[in-house]
């Protein structure tokens, strides 16, 4: 008897779209809404149409080259120059996805090469205002170092210490963005191996996040 089951189904346009938007996280979809309203938001201040969506090649890349140039945070300062360039990727995003699916490439067609020069010159400007530079949190030194791992608070010689200390080495010495990668790491996320010339043991990481915490993208967009 026949399961029912057929080999050939029937996707709709609709639920074509659906699938494809569920290609990019939460994260991602939310981040490419906040670049167009802020996109849509300027175009209304220059009393110029909003619906970008719809524009024709020479005239967006037009418009982008100003709003690059033109764009500031709600309170009037200047973007970072991250986060000006996750705004130009999140618009690149949301123009490729679902409803629109522009075959357009804001960021690298050729097309654009007006908006591109355009943002280099954003960039350098806001490099140069000192606006370009990652923060980092200062680094442990050496003697707090020791003091912390010499404490109870780290002892592998009590279940709460080692649950402490091992957290902070992964944290120390695996995390480029301190918590954001440690809900996704299993035990296969690391390996264990034996240096030939001195059989020392050591760990390294299976998986690198590099691609991820480096993309450009995923930063966050600030108001």
């Amino acid at each position: 008897m026949k399961s029912g089951k057929r080999r050939f189904v029937d996707t709709s346009d609709e639920e074509i779209e659906q699938k494809r938007l569920k290609m990019s996280a939460d994260k991602t979809i939310k981040q490419n809404i906040a670049a167009a309203t802020i996109f849509r938001e300027y175009l209304k201040v220059k009393k110029m149409d909003p619906g970008f969506e719809h524009y024709d090649t020479l005239k967006l890349d037009e418009v982008l080259g100003h709003f690059y140039m033109d764009v500031r945070k709600a309170d009037g300062n200047r973007y970072k120059t991250n986060s000006l360039q996750c705004l130009r990727y999140s618009l690149n995003r949301y123009l490729k996805a679902p409803p629109y699916n522009k075959k357009i490439d804001i960021v690298n067609d050729e097309s654009f090469s007006a908006s591109r020069e355009n943002f280099k010159a954003a960039m350098a400007e806001l490099k140069r205002m000192g606006l370009g530079d990652v923060e980092h949190y200062p680094c442990i030194d050496e003697a707090d170092r020791r003091k912390m791992y010499t404490s109870i608070y780290l002892s592998p010689n009590t279940p709460f210490g080692l649950q402490n200390k091992v957290q902070f080495d992964i944290r120390l010495y695996f995390c480029r963005r301190g918590m954001e990668n440690m809900p996704q790491m299993i035990k296969s996320t690391f390996s264990v191996k034996k240096n030939p010339k001195t059989g020392l043991k050591y760990i390294v990481k299976t998986l690198d996040e590099l691609t991820k915490n480096h993309r450009s993208s995923d930063k966050k967009i600030p108001g």
